[in-house]
């Protein structure tokens, strides 16, 4: 149960964090760089916990968590 809250919560993490990001470069008029740093440290947050605790156990890559 832990493991898909932590699934579903990095996901969100992720997407939100892109969809930010990716929303405040492409189409408003003007870009606030706080939006656009928030945006990139959700996607980075959402990733890494993706990465560490799914992406490189699934193919065998040891993190630094691992050790």
């Amino acid at each position: 149960m832990r493991k898909l809250i932590l699934l579903a919560l990095s996901s969100a993490m992720l997407l939100g964090g892109l969809y930010l990001l990716l929303d405040e470069l492409l189409f408003p008029s003007i870009i606030y760089l706080r939006f656009v740093l928030a945006g990139g440290v959700l996607a980075f947050a959402g990733g890494y916990l993706l990465w560490t605790d799914f992406i490189a156990r699934a193919l065998g890559i040891k993190t630094w968590e691992d050790q």
